[in-house]
């Protein structure tokens, strides 16, 4: 007697959730874990200040959050950065301590994260724009990026000389201070397409040079897109940001910034994807919710 027809099949290309600001976690194919962008930070620090200044009143609106912390990682053989901002980097050294993975971050930058998350030499894996990385369990391409500054957008600006200036470091986020990660921040900022050993694509891309990006991936014709929102990004611009791309699911970066003026992501995400349906594109925009686990894959249904 033959077999009954099975009504679908799936073939999952990869296991990812988002932490904060761009700090996703994903299992790549084989079981390695890949964290970016290494950042939580739940605000304790604060406790018990009497006061606060009008910048760590910021911080804890937009970056606190609760629910989640560094132990309830499952893995960083790989820890990937973008740049060094404390925002990004804040769990390096602890991440380290507990996998002691390997760390990628842009070449200028890589002795003072060593020195500040005190990170023996030896794991450092410094990234140079325009070179490929053949690593055991990914392929990664690294191409020049560009931090998005609102000093440039909203004129303000923040000089080396200044006596509150970008050398001594951020107090909010528990990284030793003084340190000089904030100015290699606003420097030397990457972004990155990932190829999994089922050769599924990530582009990688923060910050505001995303035209150019996009003239060096295009042939790449990335599965997956994450992608900074911006907070001055229109639903129409962010919509033509994954067209001109060519991606099938796009995800966020950075969009914890939304909390600084309430606004609602996945009423913004719905915009997004109604352009996108509106343009007859074949593909979706996600906004997925904090420490959630996600399985990204390939399947056919009936219908």
């Amino acid at each position: 007697m033959n077999k009954n027809y099975l009504p679908g099949a799936s073939s999952e290309a990869l296991k990812i959730r988002w932490i904060s600001v761009q700090c996703y976690e994903m299992v790549l194919p084989g079981g390695k874990v890949l964290v970016t962008d290494p950042f939580f930070w739940d605000g304790s620090n604060f406790k018990g200040q009497e006061s606060l200044n009008k910048q760590q009143e910021n911080d804890l609106k937009v970056y606190a959050q609760s629910g989640f912390s560094a132990e309830d990682f499952t893995g960083a053989d790989y820890i990937l950065l973008s740049h060094v901002h404390p925002d990004h980097s804040n769990l390096t050294g602890e991440l380290w301590n507990r996998f002691y993975g390997r760390i990628l971050v842009p070449a200028e930058a890589a002795m003072e994260l060593a020195r500040v998350y005190d990170i023996p030499y030896g794991a450092i894996v410094p990234l140079y724009p325009g070179n490929t990385y053949y690593l055991d369990d990914f392929t990664l391409k690294v191409y020049p990026g560009a931090h998005d500054s609102r000093a440039f957008r909203e004129g303000y600006f923040k000089r080396p000389g200044d006596p509150k200036g970008e050398d001594l470091g951020s107090s909010s986020f528990g990284v030793p201070m003084p340190n000089k990660l904030a100015g290699l921040g606003y420097i030397f900022c990457q972004n990155f397409l990932i190829e999994t050993k089922n050769n599924y694509r990530i582009s990688f891309s923060a910050g505001r040079d995303y035209e150019e990006h996009v003239q060096h991936v295009a042939k790449e014709r990335p599965n997956l897109m994450l992608r900074h929102r911006i907070r001055s990004y229109t639903p129409e611009y962010y919509a033509s940001q994954m067209e001109m791309m060519g991606a099938q699911l796009m995800m966020p970066l950075h969009h914890n910034n939304a909390r600084a003026s309430g606004e609602d992501l996945n009423a913004y995400f719905e915009k997004v994807n109604a352009i996108l349906q509106e343009h007859r594109y074949p593909g979706c925009a996600f906004n997925p919710e904090p420490y959630k686990w996600y399985s990204i894959a390939t399947s056919i249904q009936g219908i």
